[in-house]
């Protein structure tokens, strides 16, 4: 991804417009065309400018193996999770830990005839109880990143949130949100 490309997506995604960054800059509007097309590249102290006001590394931005957008977004969330609870990798800890002593308990009980099978199967869902908490917590982050990603490209929300609680769907969505924000904003 060219340093263009990036200007370009990052403009997009923060619905900048680019009479807005030429002012902000101090440059000519048909000047942050050209940089996005590849007919010309900002100077270094437009660069610092540019990452500055997208919020972004100046080395994320300048490097051409990065995609610049999908990078931040996902460290952003997983900042504001560590700040925002710092008990919660002991949580998911203590709930897989749960998890395996339920399902060991209801596979022993089951293997050495120790309990009847109403107990077995009431251990196994107590087991997939502690399962699912201790994952919660991450499809929590996932949901969110996505709600305020569709927020901030002008997408309607609600279906991509939905569809996001599954693999596919979150990685539909990661495919199909460029098209559904280009589709938007013109």
């Amino acid at each position: 991804m060219t340093i263009g490309e990036k200007i370009h997506e990052l403009r997009k995604v923060n619905r900048i417009s680019q009479e807005k960054i030429a002012e902000m800059l101090n440059v000519s509007r048909q000047a942050v065309s050209k940089w996005e097309t590849g007919q010309s590249f900002p100077t270094t102290e437009n660069l610092i400018s540019l990452a500055q006001i997208f919020n972004v590394p100046v080395e994320q931005l300048a490097h051409p193996n990065t995609r610049v957008e999908l990078v931040m977004e996902v460290k952003k969330e997983v900042n504001t999770m560590k700040k925002t609870s710092k008990l919660l990798p002991i949580s998911i800890g203590i709930f897989l830990l749960l998890f395996i002593g339920t399902f060991v308990a209801a596979l022993y009980g089951r293997i050495g005839g120790a309990y009847d099978e109403k107990t077995v199967l009431i251990l196994v869902l107590v087991s997939v109880g502690f399962m699912l908490m201790a994952f919660v917590p991450i499809l929590v982050t996932i949901l969110r990143f996505v709600y305020k990603d569709c927020k901030r490209r002008g997408i309607k929300p609600t279906f991509w949130v939905l569809i996001s609680t599954t693999m596919i769907g979150l990685v539909y969505y990661f495919l199909k949100r460029d098209y559904l924000s280009n589709s938007n904003l013109q």
